[in-house]
């Protein structure tokens, strides 16, 4: 009886010793765990040069073009040019038929010489009470008229010759020599490459950081030019809300209009700014936060931000020259946290 009391007690007292003995260890575990330290990569803040960039898709114009069309009717005597050739402004581009125009012209001037003779007589007698005042206006109005249908016929002659209007790149040509040209008709196409128009459109909201003469990088087929801007729409599209400008380059590289080519704008530009990864900004409700580390624990830190890129964002307001973030484990890490800094991430590896 006194022994099985005896074991009795002893059980209690081994049950009872195992519990505390429990509890005791995994209160040291639970401390262990609050006690280790985030291990994480750091970035350390400075100052810097900031530009805010744009991307656009631009249209390459050449800076002149136009569809050269036949000022007057009439059968093709020559053709000067050959497709596809660079000509300078003013060369002939064909020669239309003008003999017909030319022979009346050198009999009109014969009469022209007879009227003003006439009309010298009539303006003598006129003196001499020999011819009335209607005589002398009617011979003077025939001299008028001889003189302004040969200007016509002058006019036509210089149109049959049809010129080029600028220096440029002629198209392609469907008639031969002695086919019959309507007025109107086009001759051919002419382009002015060595210069290029560069269309883009911009969201409005950039509007006032675009002004004329500022300068773009144009790229198209791996080559990149320089272009400045010349002109701005005064008007914003209502139905894009984008504005159009046009910039003017050099074409040293020989693109052909109508390519596809990018515009890359620098917008702004800040010197020793502050600008962070954005990944490292995390958004909240009502505002951004980072993380910082600071005295070997990480601290919750509210920014501001403004401009962004593709990569980084402009910090306006809350971070320091010197302060270093919290690269990776934004996902585990919570405020006041220890914190081990592993190594200081670059940009690059971001």
């Amino acid at each position: 009886m006194k022994q099985a009391f005896y074991f009795g007690w002893m059980g209690i007292l081994i049950v009872g010793f195992s519990l505390c003995s429990c509890k005791k260890s995994g209160d040291g575990s639970r401390k262990r765990n609050q006690s280790s330290a985030l291990v994480a990569e750091g970035y350390v803040i400075a100052p810097g040069h900031f530009e805010n960039k744009l991307t656009v898709t631009a249209n390459l114009l050449p800076f002149e073009t136009v569809d050269i069309k036949t000022p007057v009717a009439g059968t093709v005597l020559a053709i000067h040019f050959k497709e596809g050739q660079t000509i300078n402004k003013g060369q002939s581009l064909i020669q239309i038929d003008d003999r017909v125009w030319k022979a009346q012209i050198k009999g009109l001037k014969a009469q022209l010489v007879a009227g003003k003779e006439e009309l010298n007589r009539k303006e003598a007698l006129l003196k001499a009470e020999g011819a009335s005042q209607e005589e002398v206006d009617i011979a003077r109005s025939e001299v008028q008229q001889l003189e302004a249908k040969i200007e016509e016929l002058s006019v036509y002659t210089e149109l049959a010759s049809v010129p080029a209007p600028f220096t440029g790149q002629i198209g392609l040509r469907n008639f031969s020599i002695g086919a019959y040209l309507t007025q109107g008709q086009t001759i051919t196409q002419i382009a002015q490459t060595d210069r290029m128009k560069v269309d883009f459109n911009l969201p409005g909201r950039y509007m006032n950081q675009l002004s004329v003469g500022k300068e773009l990088k144009v790229t198209s087929n791996n080559d990149t030019l320089t272009a400045s801007v010349y002109a701005l729409n005064p008007l914003i599209d209502e139905q894009t809300r984008t504005i159009q400008a046009r910039a003017l380059l050099e074409n040293r590289h020989n693109w052909l209009p109508g390519d596809f080519a990018e515009a890359l704008l620098i917008l702004d530009v800040h010197d020793s700014s502050i600008a962070i990864p954005t990944q490292l900004v995390t958004p909240e409700l009502g505002a951004e936060t980072v993380f910082v580390c600071k005295g070997g624990k990480a601290l919750k830190r509210t920014v501001t931000t403004g401009v962004r890129t593709d990569k980084l964002v402009l910090i306006q307001e809350g971070l320091f020259p010197g302060d270093t973030l919290l690269a990776t484990g934004l996902m585990e890490v919570r405020e006041g946290m220890p914190v081990t800094i592993s190594k200081i991430a670059s940009t690059a590896g971001l």
